[in-house]
């Protein structure tokens, strides 16, 4: 089994921080046009799901930094489960059950239970009618069931009502001629939520660097080098843009929120993709490594439909696994008719960011090698154990209501911030030029800086819609 991938021709370390470089590196803001950020997005963007989806399905704009929706608490369809045997029902009698906690709504102690609603027994579809409900004693519920069929018992195949058995809500059903009105089942929304976070770079050089001319040559254009841009001062802001959008990315997609103290600033982070996904409602399957066959697969699209996915789906798959689905799977089935939906679901955009697409069990799964999984692709490192070694995530690329407001969400989004005003502004990125050695001075001091700054989250609804496929334990 592959433990992972050589990196010793990588040269280390790739990279270094100081407060501000000398003779080395040089910038000049003009480079910094939103038509140049654009072009190092789309050129480098094929790994980044974050700036895709910004690029193809848009960005929301939000006014405060907290954001929250509000999703439905379960499936529309009820059940609930007995929580105590019920020892050999009597045909045609009526037992008393006990409720399952796990059917409380412990906040106020209220549950689904009503008179009048027909219930089906899970295993053997035996259907009966709840007679009374008793909450005196909740959140430990009691109900009344009486069998609706004669000559039968509301029992299990045991022949007892077993724990754990799972009864299915029919409705008010067999009501008869001149019916009373019965108790409504009341939705249950719950609201979810998330934070705006910030990030910042800088770029600095003294004066006699930002003069300076180097044996160093990288074509640029001759706008570029009119106003003084030399090739590494090009290259250097280059990697300082790229290493900022990668930065981003990264904590979109894995990083968490920030609780801990001793930290200037007082940002509260935000949740990214994944940490969002495992807090609210995502699945992990377990696979084993060169295995991943047509059964677990199978398993994903069962709990697709379970949920009640959208039928077009993304599959971001580290380096690893995405050669056990060529192995496994996508030699089998290739690519079926679909009809292609609209911004980050067209045809045309799938292709660009490089998917494989797979028609089975009635779902579109579009697969994507996502090297920024791999620590040796991402900074040239060899982990002994890499977290998302052997790792997928499958999400839904549909709609999800707002349980509330009735407004219609992409499952995926992302969210930002309008930058203040000044310096250029583009995509919600705001880049400025300051210091003493700049085009706007602001200080005595022959220095030279470049800011960047952006405002940042992305919004799951729906995240029992993820799927995560990893290495079993």
């Amino acid at each position: 089994m592959p433990t992972g991938i050589p990196v010793s021709n990588i040269l280390q370390p790739s990279s270094v921080s100081l407060a501000q470089q000398n003779r080395q590196l040089m910038v000049d803001l003009q480079i910094l046009k939103p038509i140049w950020y654009s072009k190092f997005t789309e050129r480098y963007g094929n790994q980044d799901l974050t700036w895709w989806l910004s690029t193809v399905a848009g960005m929301e704009e939000v006014k405060n930094r907290n954001f929250f929706w509000f999703e439905r608490r379960g499936k529309l369809m009820v059940a609930v489960t007995v929580a105590t045997a019920v020892s050999t029902p009597a045909v045609n009698g009526t037992i008393t059950v006990s409720l399952s906690l796990a059917d409380v709504f412990t906040t106020d102690n209220d549950s689904p239970l009503r008179e009048g609603e027909t219930v089906y027994i899970a295993s053997n579809n035996v259907g009966g009618e709840i007679l009374t409900v008793d909450a005196s004693m909740a959140p430990y519920y009691t109900f009344t069931v009486r069998p609706k069929k004669l000559g039968q018992a509301f029992a299990s195949p045991s022949g007892n009502l077993d724990a754990g058995e799972v009864l299915i809500f029919g409705g008010g059903t067999d009501v008869g001629e001149a019916s009373s009105d019965i108790a409504p089942i009341i939705p249950l929304p719950i609201q979810f939520n998330n934070n705006i976070t910030e990030f910042h770079d800088t770029w600095s050089n003294t004066d006699l660097a930002q003069m300076a001319d180097t044996y160093f040559e990288i074509p640029v254009s001759s706008d570029i080098a009119a106003m003084g841009v030399t090739p590494y001062t090009y290259l250097g802001m280059r990697d300082t843009l790229v290493r900022f959008k990668n930065n981003v990315e990264r904590k979109l997609i894995v990083g968490d929120v920030k609780t801990n103290t001793g930290f200037t600033g007082g940002s509260l982070g935000t949740q990214g993709f994944i940490p969002q996904a495992q807090a609210n409602g995502a699945l992990t399957l377990g696979y084993s490594p060169l295995n991943l066959d047509l059964s677990k697969l199978y398993e994903v699209t069962n709990i697709l439909d379970v949920n009640g996915c959208d039928k077009q789906i993304a599959w971001l798959a580290d380096m690893f696994q995405r050669e056990d689905f060529t192995d496994g799977l996508f030699k089998e089935y290739p690519a079926g008719a679909f009809v292609w939906g609209q911004g980050e679901k067209s045809k045309d955009s799938m292709v660009a960011y490089g998917f494989d697409q797979l028609y089975i069990n009635e779902y579109m799964l579009n697969i994507k090698k996502y090297k920024n999984f791999n620590t040796e692709y991402y900074a040239g490192k060899a982990p002994l154990t890499d977290y998302f070694r052997f790792f997928g995530a499958i999400y839904d690329q549909g709609m999800t209501a707002n349980a509330k407001t009735g407004e219609m969400y992409a499952n995926l989004t992302v969210m930002y911030q309008q930058p203040p005003e000044g310096g250029t502004i583009g995509n919600g990125i705001r880049l400025w030029r300051h210091g003493g050695g700049s085009p706007n001075p602001t200080d005595g001091t022959m220095t030279n800086y470049v800011s960047i700054v952006t405002y940042r989250a992305v919004r799951l609804c729906a995240a029992n819609h993820v799927v995560f496929l990893a290495q079993a334990s």
